[in-house]
């Protein structure tokens, strides 16, 4: 799973928002946590566009917003059986762009690891929903996570689904059926990645400050 990322206004996701048509920019946030409003994009009808949404996907069909259940991550294995997500995967999907994630590693202990591209930002596969009307209205999202690679494994057995910039539009197509991009959601790397050990501190959620490294661990590298 994944519940904690970072995003940085640098020109690494400056260039990421170019390239999904975006103009402006993402304000630099620490240590995004589940259920605290995110940056989306999704394709409207004048083309992409740049939302903020609650990261805790609300179904449009529940009675009433509720955190009984963890709905920030969907299992892209599930997602064509899962009541709660197969409705936003068959044409309600968008990007959540990022600059790196936090993973933790319970071997030793609940040690924090920062994850991001060697070069470049990071483009999450997510959902969307809409639920409620009017003023009661509620866009969230979830962030769809897959099995790790054999190099991630050492640190989890899952990682989020990053997306490599071809399969930008075709993800974010509302005319594509979810089960047509299937193949996006297995195990791969769009790039290498930098893992980095950082003080346990960043575990405490409202500690919006950049994760501080403590050793360098390597590399993990896309084939």
């Amino acid at each position: 799973m994944c519940g904690r990322y970072n995003i940085i206004d640098d020109p690494y996701t400056r260039a990421l928002l170019e390239i999904l048509d975006i103009h402006g920019h993402l304000e630099t946030r620490y240590n995004i946590a589940p259920t605290e409003r995110v940056p989306v994009i999704r394709q409207g009808q004048a083309g992409n566009e740049l939302s903020s949404m609650r990261w805790w996907l609300v179904p449009s069909w529940v009675k009433e917003p509720s955190t009984r259940y963890s709905m920030f991550n969907a299992r892209a294995e599930g997602l064509v059986e899962s009541r709660a997500f197969r409705h936003s995967f068959k044409r309600q999907r968008c990007i959540l762009p990022a600059s790196s994630f936090i993973e933790w590693h319970t071997e030793d202990g609940k040690q924090p690891y920062e994850i991001r591209a060697e070069t470049g930002a990071l483009a999450f596969a997510g959902l969307w929903e809409c639920w409620g009307t009017g003023a009661e209205q509620i866009y969230s999202c979830a962030m769809i996570t897959t099995d790790a690679v054999s190099e991630f494994r050492d640190i989890h057995t899952r990682m989020p689904v990053m997306l490599a910039p071809d399969m930008f539009q075709q993800w974010l197509e509302p005319a594509i059926d979810g089960k047509a991009l299937m193949p996006f959601l297995l195990p791969q790397l769009p790039t290498s990645l930098l893992v980095v050990a950082v003080d346990p501190r960043i575990n405490l959620s409202r500690l919006k400050e950049a994760p501080e490294p403590i050793s360098e661990v390597g590399m993990i590298v896309a084939t």
